[in-house]
């Protein structure tokens, strides 16, 4: 994410909640300190004037020529269909939003293609998706024309407790009437080698029939959507910190044996096929994540913490990101740009 993406996502925040434009213009300053703190006020003023009406003050003075266009860039709309930041007080909050969000997409997909095409990770996000399973989504959405996949998986057996396609099929496959020749799962009894070849190649065949979309950019496939957590190590997927899996370029699917958490052997997708999705959302909840939400959304570029971390490479190449936080995973972002929890 290039710093006038960051600044963009900021300056939308805290104006959807009100702020002051000097309040604005200092938590940019602070998350972007090699930026002169004229230039990010002067940015502040153009964007809040032109692109939100929390502020109502005109746009008067000259912005340096890179901050102008930054502002510029943000204001006729180039970062503005690309990512979003939704913080929610509670996480039932931020599930039923999810699931609106979900259900959304699933419409639009389904009237534009005839079908849905969603991979999804696992973690805590899986058990926000048993929202979709009451109503009114569980009588709305048209399940047979979803087709899922895994963004990642562990290579243990299907019906073992660290296995990610056993927890989403007991919170939610097994809820809905999903037809099982459209999950595709990874192969539980070959090698963890063997099941990503196994996976792309059968990714690759979907691409060539046109069930799952093609970007017209690497010719990766493109899901309608790729839901992930975020590790508080910043991780997605099976892609962790600092990783060789990280440069992989031509690769859809690949291996790991050497994760940091247990268990070691997984199958992931690579960042190519993340960032060619039409939709990406990345769901974090709770304190311990809140530190890396805060790296991989305002870190600055120049810190390597921050551009090591995968969930801050997550950058959609021809689609939109939505951040989905609780007000604990949103908690350092509050803190790291000099707002309490009430002054926001």
């Amino acid at each position: 994410m290039c710093y006038m993406h960051q600044i963009y996502i900021i300056v939308r925040y805290y104006s959807e909640k009100g702020q002051a434009l000097q309040h604005i213009s200092h938590c940019v300053f602070s998350a972007h300190p090699y930026l002169p703190e004229e230039a990010c006020g002067c940015m502040c003023q153009y964007l809040c004037h032109h692109s939100f009406p929390a502020s109502s003050e005109p746009y008067e003075g000259n912005c340096h020529a890179e901050v102008r266009q930054a502002a510029e860039m943000a204001a006729s709309g180039e970062f503005k269909n690309k990512s979003e930041l939704r913080v929610f007080e509670s996480t039932d909050e931020l599930a039923t939003d999810l699931a609106e969000y979900i259900s959304q997409l699933s419409e639009n997909s389904v009237k534009e293609s005839g079908c849905f095409t969603i991979a999804l990770s696992g973690g805590s996000l899986i058990s926000f998706m048993g929202k979709l399973c009451e109503a009114p989504y569980s009588k709305t959405v048209d399940w047979t024309k979803w087709y899922v996949f895994w963004a990642d998986e562990r290579a243990v057996a299907k019906n073992h407790v660290d296995s990610n396609y056993k927890l989403t099929k007991d919170a939610f496959l097994s809820k809905v009437s999903i037809l099982s020749s459209h999950v595709f799962s990874i192969n539980d009894h070959v090698t963890v080698e063997d099941a990503a070849g196994e996976y792309e190649f059968a990714i690759r065949q979907l691409v060539k029939i046109r069930t799952v979309g093609v970007s017209e950019r690497n010719d990766c496939p493109r899901f309608d959507l790729i839901l992930l957590g975020i590790g508080p190590d910043g991780h997605v997927a099976s892609l962790f910190p600092h990783h060789p899996a990280l440069e992989l370029k031509e690769e859809w699917v690949t291996y790991i044996t050497d994760s940091p958490k247990p268990p070691p052997e997984r199958i992931t997708f690579t960042l190519p096929v993340i960032n060619s999705a039409s939709n990406i959302a990345i769901v974090a909840t709770g304190e311990e994540k809140a530190m890396a939400a805060n790296l991989a959304i305002a870190g600055s570029n120049e810190n390597s913490d921050s551009s090591s971390l995968p969930a801050r490479m997550v950058q959609p190449t021809d689609g939109k990101l939505v951040w989905f936080l609780d007000s604990a995973a949103a908690s350092a972002l509050e803190v790291s740009n000099g707002g309490s929890k009430d002054a926001m």
